[in-house]
């Protein structure tokens, strides 16, 4: 009786390992093959002790060891060897066996195949920090304090990349990895601006080029180049070409929500009572009536659409994507392309 107990734990096991593979697993036709064997990348790696004055950045690099970045071939290696592996896993969960010691031997054997998963796994993931620390590098200018958030979130990202990649398709993986990876460290920061807990202030070199680029855009000119901005802010033609870009995304940052009980200056007076609507018509049809909202009529019906239910009926990002079977991601992006062209047409001088 123990014996039949212990073996039907043994299988409970085998099919557990099984389901929890974390990603769909792709069969290629090769895997049927009993002579089939994946091959194996493993870099030898570099350890290099941190020392206590290195920042967030260096220490994330050399966690774990470095290796050289990966050629196609090898990437392709190891995710055919993920695959393959959870293929075999899948495989023995399903096999009916008449001995106990059958059932354990399989157990046995699956357990180093999600070793030797969790193996190939690491080896992307270890090649690909760098490209972590290039989709945050946008971000340093908030500061070394939020840096290792920032890491965090893109290693996340990365991990999840690894998992959800179907490498059969012929998509260089940097390329998807890139992806996500950028739109996860955007939405993060979005939803840290808006909580308030990051405190969002230019440097002085920002706020000079800044304030450059807003005299010009005052005087109805273009905008300069790197070179004649240099000139006219005293700072190095490469050091501006290098701020530029983290400019262009301090302007975009989203501003916290204010509260209705904000006070206003020293008064007693806070912005619900100069926002509160007595005796008024329906808020949605004088709402209907106000400029932005000819504005949102000018906009393709889709986007119209989502700015009426993310605005007007209130649903979040997950809530709209779902109505309209599109990612969070892409409603999102959708949003702040409406809403840069709302913004633009409310700047139009009126005729």
């Amino acid at each position: 009786m123990a014996a039949k107990k212990s073996e039907d734990t043994e299988k409970k096991e085998l099919r557990t390992l099984a389901e929890s593979i974390p990603f769909r697993v792709i069969a290629l036709p090769a895997f049927k093959k009993a002579s089939f064997k994946p091959e194996q990348v493993r870099q030898p790696r570099e350890y290099i002790k941190a020392e206590g004055s290195l920042q967030a950045i260096g220490r994330f690099l050399m966690e774990r060891g470095t290796v050289d970045l990966l050629t196609a071939p090898q990437v392709e290696a190891l995710f055919t060897e993920m695959h393959w592996c959870g293929y075999q896993i899948e495989a023995l969960a399903r096999k009916r066996y008449a001995r106990k010691a059958d059932v354990r031997k399989a157990l046995v054997r699956a357990r180093r195949l999600i070793s030797q998963i969790e193996a190939a796994e690491e080896e992307l993931f270890i090649a690909n920090r760098r490209l972590v620390v290039s989709c945050v590098k946008p971000f340093f200018w908030i500061g070394q304090v939020w840096i290792g958030d920032f890491l965090q979130e893109g290693s996340r990202a990365l991990s999840n990349a690894i998992r959800k990649f179907d490498f059969t398709r012929g998509t260089p993986f940097y390329a998807y990895a890139q992806r996500a990876i950028q739109n996860r460290l955007r939405n993060f920061f979005r939803d840290h601006v808006r909580s308030g807990s990051i405190g969002v202030r230019p440097t002085r070199e920002m706020t000079a080029i800044m304030e450059t680029l807003a005299n010009y855009k005052e005087s109805g000119q273009d905008e300069p180049d790197n070179e004649t901005l240099a000139k006219l802010t005293g700072l190095p033609e490469e050091r501006v070409a290098k701020i530029r870009p983290f400019v262009r995304q301090w302007e975009n940052t989203p501003t916290p929500p204010i509260s209705l009980d904000a006070m206003i200056g020293d008064s007693d007076a806070s912005l619900y009572d100069f926002l509160e609507g007595v005796g008024g018509e329906e808020a949605t049809n004088a709402a209907e009536k106000t400029e932005i909202w000819q504005a949102i009529d000018l906009l393709a019906p889709r986007a119209k659409y989502i700015m009426e239910l993310r605005f007007i009926e209130g649903h979040t990002l997950e809530e709209t994507g779902k109505m309209l079977n599109l990612t969070r991601a892409r409603i999102k992006q959708i949003e702040d392309e409406s809403l840069k062209k709302i913004r633009h047409i409310l700047k139009r001088p009126s005729r």
